[in-house]
């Protein structure tokens, strides 16, 4: 596992969501329409990826 932080992450992503001066409108239709029915709930997901990350020891400990 990287604890480097360059390397484990690519920030233009979040260089282009938050520097877009229009709203970003997305669908999930057509994923959908191809079998990708699954979901997570936001705050299940955020808190079992803290946990596992924490787990790892690459974030201190809630």
């Amino acid at each position: 596992v990287t604890r480097d932080i360059e390397k484990a992450v690519n920030w233009s992503f979040g260089n282009y969501i938050f520097n877009c001066d229009w709203d970003i409108m997305a669908s999930t239709t057509k994923a959908r329409q191809h079998g990708f029915e699954s979901f997570e709930d936001s705050e299940h997901m955020f808190s079992r990826i803290l946990t596992e990350m924490a787990e790892t020891r690459m974030v201190p400990p809630l």
